[in-house]
């Protein structure tokens, strides 16, 4: 049995996936915050996005896997690529981020980093400066790494990454201003920076694996990737 994965369906489907989850989030913020319907049959809970262990957490931490298997599908042809150690550690930190977005392992630092400095304000949920200066290093270090590639990939590859951070640190912080500013009351137009903030970083993830594919296709003379399964 061939699956023939297709760049672009497949992330047109994810992108479909991302957005009915949006929709059931908004939907439940709705309920809860306007109606005063906290749960309506657990329903609220199990499509909120600043709820851990739920279905947006299973998805987004599914697409961050899905980027990491196919960054080690790279990885296993470009053993000569003057690269090939970049593509290793893209593996690892995806890997990271996959495991970090199931156990939330960022909000272990938040309290740490709030003793050693006076955080408020946009850094209220303090993680995002260690967060934000790795990411600083990351960048640095890749810099080459990026410009290496053809301009259509290093393009894709800037687009995922500048929507992923502008929701995992931009809206981030500014849900750390509105929550802190506010008494830490989760309202409406919170629940609704954390919706923007969770489609972003969703939307990039996706972006980067349209990317990935695109740039395996191009590597296999411009047929899609194929998965053969056995027939038991």
């Amino acid at each position: 049995m061939e699956i023939r994965i297709e760049p672009g369906r497949f992330a047109l489907s994810l992108l479909l996936i991302a957005i009915a989850l949006l929709i059931a989030h908004v939907t439940g913020a709705v309920a809860s915050h306007v109606f005063h319907h906290q749960q309506v049959f657990g329903l609220v809970d199990s499509f909120d996005m600043n709820v851990e262990n739920n279905v947006p957490t299973f998805f987004s931490a599914f697409i961050l896997v899905t980027s990491a298997v196919l960054l080690t599908v790279i990885t296993s042809q470009s053993t000569a690529d003057r690269y090939a150690g970049h593509w290793k550690w893209l593996v690892i930190i995806f890997t990271f981020m996959a495991i970090d977005e199931d156990a939330a392992l960022h909000e272990l630092l938040i309290e740490p980093v709030r003793d050693l400095l006076p955080v408020a304000g946009p850094l209220y949920f303090a993680w995002v400066i260690p967060y934000g200066l790795a990411v600083l290093v990351i960048g640095v270090l890749y810099l080459r790494f990026v410009w290496s590639l053809t301009a259509r990939t290093r393009g894709l590859f800037i687009a995922a990454g500048s929507l992923y951070l502008a929701g995992a640190l931009g809206f981030e912080s500014i849900g750390g201003w509105y929550f802190s500013r506010h008494g830490e009351m989760e309202d409406l137009r919170y629940s609704l920076l954390v919706a923007t903030e969770e489609f972003l970083e969703m939307s990039g993830i996706i972006l980067f694996i349209y990317a990935l594919l695109d740039y395996l296709r191009d590597r296999l003379a411009g047929d899609p990737l194929r998965i053969f399964m056995a027939r038991t």
